[in-house]
Formats: C-alpha cells, sequence, structure tokens
C-alpha cells in the first residue's frame, strides 16, 4: 500500500459491538463535537478515507436501533423553532426551504443532521490535485428530467438549476448523463477466461441496431452463449413459447431474469452475467432477483424473444430522444444540496447561479449562528422526538457527548424510514410495522485520484459495465465543464474513476430482496478500507494494466462513500405484493402524527431526487395546511 493515501480505517461488526458494550456512555464520545463545525477550517468534501455513514455518524443511532439505548436526561436549549427538520439531506433541504417560502423570511427553522456535511446521500467528493480541483459525486448521481413532477422541476428551477444549460454542459457520450450512449464491457480474467474490454454503442446493440453481430462476437464469450445473445437481441425465436400468450405477462413478472436465461433459453452463468451490473446499479441486487419484466425495463435483452405483439415490442418513434438524457453536475446531487443550503443560509457561499456555485468553498462556521433565523446543526443524532400536547415537539438529540433536546411548533422527519420507528415511540404499532416493511439498499461508491489519466483514457469508454467484478460499475467522474470548473480533458491531466459496488450476496432463492439488502448492509459494517483499496487496485490495474497503469504510480487518494442504509427500496415483483393505491407500506407509514410529518425518499418508494423533493412537498402542506 502507498503510504500518502489518506485512510480511516473502519472497526469491524464485532468490534463496533464490542466496544458500543463497553463504552461508558455509548452517546459521548465517538460523534464529532459540533463546536469543530464552527471552525473556519472546516470542510468535510476535501476530506478522504471512509466517507458516507463515517466514523461519529452512526454510533449513537445503532446504540438505539440496536439495543434500545439512549440518554434518560437532555440538557434543554433556549431555542425556540416554528419548524425542525430532522435529515439535511435533499427532502429536508426542500422542506425547509417550502416551509420558509410559506412561512416568510422570520420562520425559525432548525436543521439536524447526523453526518459531519449537509446533502444526506447527495455527497460532494472534493479533490485538489496540483493546484487544480477535482469533483466527484459521492451518492446520488444525475437529474431524471423527464420523470419529474411539475413540483420537483419547477423547485429546481427555482433555486436555481438550469437544466438546458447543464445538459449542454456535460459531454453527450457520457452513460450516466445519456442512456443510449456507448460504453464499454469489461470482462474479467478471473471470470472470463483473460481479461479484455469491448467498447461500442451496447444499448443499441442489444436491442438490434447496427452491427450487433461483431459487437457481440468481440466479446469471445462460449461459441453456445454467442449464439443464444444474438439470438436474444434478434427474436428468431420465442424462447417462452410454452407458456400461453394469455399467461405470458404473468411468467414475466412471477419468474427472475436469471431463470428466464438459464432454464428457459439455456444460457451459461458467464453469458448471463452480461445483464447483471445494471440490475445490480438500479436494484442492489443481481439478476436471480430481478424479474424477467423488470430485467426488460432495464433494458436486458430477451423482449423481441418471448412471443409478445409487436405493440408490446415495438420502439415508440416518437419519444422524445432528450427523454433519455440526465443532466448532472461535476459532483452530483451534492450541487442540488448546495443550491438549497445558499438558498436558505446565504452567507455560506457567494454567487446566486449554478455556474458560481460550482467552485465555490462554502463556510461552515456560517450554518448554525445564533442570530439565524435558519439553521443547519451538524454531528447531531437525534434519538427522540414527541409531541407535547397539540402545540409543540420536543426533539432531543446527542451532539459531542451531550445529550440536548429542543422545541418547534412542528417537526418534519427527513432522514430514512426505518430509524423513525425507534425516534417517536408513541406512534401505532402499525405505522411502525409499515415503516420497517423497505430495506435500504446498501452500496459503495469509491472515488479514485489519478495524478495522470493518460493510461485509463486509453480504454475508450467513460463508463464501463463489469460483470463478475468486485465494481460492476466503474466510470470516468463526470465530464462537466460548468462555469469556472473544467473536467479533465488532457490525456495526462489528472482525474478521477468512480467505482460502484453492490455489497448483497446473490440469492439462493428463499432469500427476498429485502433479505439480500439486509446481509449486504452487514456485510459493509464488517468490510475494512484496506479490503476496498486491495479490490480498486486489482481490478484497475485487469482493466487498464494493458495501457500501462500502475498504481503505485498513479493512485494518489481514495474516498470510499459507504452507504449501509443506501436508496430507498423500490418495490419488487418478485417479493412484493401489488398493492392498492394508498395501502402499500410507504404510504400507510408516511402519515403524520400530532405535530410530526414524515419527508424522505422512502415515503415515496423511489430512491430518486425528485421523489425526497415530492415528499417535502407533501410533508410541508401537512405542516401549514
Amino acid at each position: 500500500m502507498k503510504a500518502n493515501i489518506t485512510r480511516r480505517d473502519f472497526l469491524n461488526g464485532v468490534a463496533l459491538g464490542a466496544a458500543a458494550a463497553t463504552a461508558a456512555a455509548p452517546f459521548s464520545a465517538l460523534a464529532m463535537s459540533s463546536i469543530e463545525a464552527t471552525s473556519a477550517s472546516y470542510y468535510p468534501p476535501l476530506l478522504n478515507g471512509m466517507r458516507g455513514s463515517h466514523e461519529g455518524s452512526f454510533e449513537v443511532a445503532h446504540a438505539l436501533a440496536w439495543r434500545g439505548e439512549k440518554p434518560s436526561q437532555y440538557k434543554t436549549l433556549d431555542e425556540h423553532y416554528d419548524l425542525v427538520v430532522v435529515g439535511a439531506g435533499i427532502s429536508g433541504l426542500a422542506a425547509a426551504y417550502l416551509y420558509r417560502k410559506q412561512k416568510g423570511p422570520d420562520a425559525k427553522i432548525l436543521i439536524l443532521d447526523n453526518h459531519d456535511d449537509f446533502g444526506g446521500h447527495a455527497k460532494r467528493n472534493e479533490f485538489q490535485v496540483d493546484g487544480k480541483m477535482l469533483l466527484a459525486f459521492g451518492g446520488s448521481v444525475n437529474l431524471e428530467q423527464a420523470a419529474m413532477s411539475p413540483a420537483a422541476y419547477q423547485l429546481l428551477e427555482e433555486i436555481g438549476v438550469e437544466f438546458e444549460a447543464l445538459q449542454d454542459a456535460v459531454a453527450p457520450d457520457y452513460l450516466l448523463a445519456n442512456a443510449v450512449a456507448d460504453f464499454g464491457y469489461y470482462l474479467d480474467e478471473n471470470v472470463y477466461g483473460d481479461s479484455r474490454i469491448v467498447v461500442g454503442p451496447w444499448g443499441l446493440a442489444l436491442t438490434g441496431e447496427g452491427d450487433y453481430r461483431s459487437l457481440i462476437a468481440a466479446l469471445e464469450l462460449p461459441a453456445r452463449d454467442e449464439e443464444l445473445l444474438i439470438s436474444l437481441v434478434e427474436g428468431d425465436k420465442d424462447y417462452l413459447a410454452d407458456v400461453p400468450l394469455e399467461e405470458k405477462e404473468v411468467y414475466l413478472r412471477n419468474h427472475s431474469y436469471a431463470d428466464f436465461l438459464y432454464k428457459k433459453v439455456g444460457m451459461s452463468r458467464l453469458g448471463g452475467k452480461l445483464s447483471e451490473p445494471w440490475a445490480q446499479a438500479m436494484f442492489g441486487v443481481g439478476i436471480e432477483s430481478v424479474s424477467v419484466a423488470e430485467g426488460f425495463y432495464l433494458g436486458c435483452p430477451g423482449i423481441q424473444a418471448v412471443g409478445l405483439p409487436d405493440d408490446y415490442t415495438q420502439a415508440n418513434e416518437d419519444v422524445d430522444p432528450e427523454t433519455y438524457r440526465s443532466p448532472l453536475f461535476p459532483d452530483g446531487n451534492a450541487s442540488v444540496a448546495r443550491l438549497f443550503v445558499r438558498k436558505l443560509i446565504p452567507e455560506t457561499a457567494p454567487g446566486n447561479t449554478m455556474q458560481d456555485l460550482v467552485t465555490a468553498r462554502f463556510d461552515y462556521s456560517q450554518l448554525d449562528r445564533k442570530a439565524a433565523n435558519v439553521r443547519v446543526r451538524l454531528n447531531s443524532t437525534v434519538v427522540n422526538v414527541a409531541n407535547r400536547g397539540s402545540e409543540a415537539v420536543d426533539v432531543s438529540y446527542v451532539s459531542g457527548g451531550e445529550a440536548l433536546q429542543v422545541r418547534g411548533k412542528h417537526c418534519i422527519l427527513a432522514g430514512y424510514n426505518g430509524m423513525i420507528p425507534h425516534l417517536c415511540p408513541e406512534l401505532p404499532e402499525a405505522q411502525k410495522q409499515h415503516l420497517a416493511y423497505g430495506v435500504k439498499v446498501p452500496f459503495i461508491w469509491a472515488n479514485v485520484v489519478l495524478k495522470s489519466g493518460a493510461a485509463v483514457k486509453k480504454g475508450g469508454a467513460s463508463v464501463y459495465q463489469c460483470p463478475g467484478s468486485f465494481f460492476p460499475l466503474v466510470a470516468h467522474a463526470p465530464p462537466v465543464s460548468l462555469g469556472g470548473y473544467r473536467s479533465s480533458e488532457r490525456p495526462n491531466d489528472p482525474m478521477v474513476i468512480f467505482m460502484g459496488h453492490m455489497p448483497a450476496p446473490e440469492g439462493d432463492g428463499t432469500q427476498s430482496g429485502r433479505d439480500l439488502c439486509r446481509l449486504g448492509r452487514h456485510k459493509l459494517y464488517s468490510t475494512p478500507f484496506a479490503d476496498y483499496e486491495n479490490e480498486i487496485r486489482k481490478q484497475l490495474t485487469g482493466m487498464f494494466g494493458q495501457y500501462g497503469f500502475d498504481p503505485d504510480r498513479d493512485i494518489g487518494a481514495i474516498t470510499i462513500n459507504r452507504w449501509s442504509h443506501g436508496y430507498a427500496y423500490e418495490y419488487m415483483e418478485l417479493f412484493d405484493p401489488k398493492w392498492k393505491e394508498g395501502e402499500a407500506p410507504h404510504e400507510l407509514g408516511r402519515q403524520p402524527i400530532g405535530n410530526i410529518s414524515i419527508a424522505n425518499s422512502d415515503s415515496e418508494a423511489h430512491a430518486y431526487v425528485q421523489a425526497a423533493i415530492d415528499a417535502a412537498v407533501r410533508a410541508v402542506g401537512e405542516v401549514v395546511g
């Protein structure tokens, strides 16, 4: 290991449990003191090592959720608010912004968050290499513009997102911003016999467009798999010929895509794994846990080869090509969080456009000023929220080892659903069960700083799907040039490589998607930083060593964004009932109780920025009437 890579190794699950059990008070020492956030040098985006669910952000919450431990007494602060928001992610920030918009600039608002930075999953990773700023996303990635509600779209425009300009700022061939762009397949020698990269218009090829036969041949799959993959693309055979037409939809929604490939088509696991990276990225699990219909929705091949009528399978010629584009900032949706914070607390950063926001260094000492009407208090883990009569809510939290309490007229819980039953004992038991139903999808988003991108850029693509590899997704950091920020352009420029790892294990047929997410979450807790670093070095060498990549020479820093409680759970056809409108767990769980409302992407069962904003719109509507 190179000594110049900053790392903060993480205790494994057993050690963590022992440490918490033996501490004099589990709330006392592990959270970063809130006093540190008042320092002018406090700037979390520049921190490397283990981020996301970092040390100090989860210990107090785990003591509560795992063992029911929380302080018995709190120091009541002389602070009274119109609204207390628990969670400084997109939902919480949007809720604060909307509440102030309706109640006026004199509304007093406190936002509490357990992390050392705001934004939640919309995490900014910032690096300085030889005087050059490099940016990358540490969680939430892009803006699904075509899927947004009018309210979400309007609010984002209102805070400064210029969608057309943002679209023009990103390289058009970047798959994470343009779903029909070219990408590369990387086949690892440990799975496929020897390492190779094949770049091309795969999204179109797998639907039968262009010279797909030559592209598939370049993968050098076993002959039978190559033949079957071409057959799936061309649709020359109905692999569900034994299923009556009227029963085909039932089959597609009740059988896994893996079952279809291996049992109906006859493909081997080597061929089947080609379809897995995108399923893992979207659902956090493999193709054995995704229905055939969901697989087709993700772009997996075969929709032409199951005997469906043409009106099911023909492309809609009227679809606007912009539908496939999702604009993004150089730091992903961290810029959305920063736009909200600057609107709420203008003293944090100069400027008033998205262009001047990108390179702005936020002054975190301005987040929690006594005289301010809006305050963001980091490193503060909420442990209890309780209605006090009909006109107040007491919010108790731990910060820097102190047990503190503030009072608000209203409270919006904008963390995640799984913690709410522990925070609000007064909730009805049935509602607690609804809130606990969804299990957050765990994942690792790693960003690797390269002192020179020369070898990596010879690979020929900016995004790679890597079936069977530890990191199924590998990509250049967003090639977005906006305002004063310029992405890496020349071959020898330093750059950032993004690598995505989904820890949920392969399902054995008895486990639901939620079971697998729980197992993946525990795996993240027990994996130290050094293991991730080893996998990064090994995979990047396997991919780009043929072009001269040397991890000892080229890697400058690694940031691991660990999200053990990651994206909102989206219902899966193989495991979840099809509830009637208004009767799904997320809908029943999000009901307000007294002066407490709920706003998060979990409450929409949808892991996207627009869902987080829609939830905030709903919750603020409940609060203000």
